[in-house]
């Protein structure tokens, strides 16, 4: 049976999948994009969980412990991207909301034809702000995520592979953007 046909499925049903450990937010992103434009899909990269997930579940095991942890609670891989647009969407939207809000009951109150635009336009802004203030506690969760990963020991980055091939390149991926403890192992199904 060649490489191709056979996936990475192991004996008894188990899925295999590349794992490493990186030292910086940085290190991890650049793997992750040289994982995705070698064609892994994003369902197939998944990270560590929260700290606080991670404490309640597994307590305060390092990195190295939780690497080949099945139960290790993981999240899946979203994009800076995609993470930049649902900010913008946020605050825009608020913003929207706000204003045809604002608009309205100011025109439901008094009448008057220039007043509504004011009104929209402060009520508008007053929940955009409020909507980017949002989207500043999603980059501060963001950033203590990492703090908390890095002093467990490093940020934990798990890739689903199918075939000998792509544990090679995944490997290989992530050890030339600063991944360590970089191996494969065996996930039961």
């Amino acid at each position: 049976m060649s490489e191709e046909s056979s996936g990475a499925m192991g004996p008894r049903g188990e899925l295999r999948e590349v794992v490493g450990v990186f030292g910086s937010v940085d290190s991890l992103q650049a793997a992750i994009d040289g994982l995705l434009v070698s064609g892994f899909d994003r369902s197939e990269i998944s990270l560590l969980e929260e700290d606080k997930v991670v404490r309640a579940s597994r307590g305060s095991e390092g990195a190295v412990d939780l690497e080949d942890d099945n139960r290790a609670p993981r999240s899946p891989y979203i994009e800076t991207e995609s993470l930049s647009e649902g900010k913008a969407a946020l605050v825009g939207g608020l913003f929207y909301i706000g204003a045809l809000m604002g608009a309205g009951a100011w025109s439901m109150s008094s009448g008057v034809f220039s007043s509504p635009i004011v009104a929209g336009a402060v009520t508008g802004a007053i929940a955009g702000f409020a909507g980017l203030g949002l989207a500043l506690l999603i980059g501060r969760r963001q950033a203590k995520w990492a703090r908390a990963q890095v002093e467990r020991g490093g940020l934990l980055l798990w890739v689903r592979t199918w075939t000998e091939q792509r544990e090679r390149e995944a490997m290989s991926l992530m050890q030339q953007n600063g991944g360590h403890h970089v191996h494969v192992h065996a996930v039961a199904v």
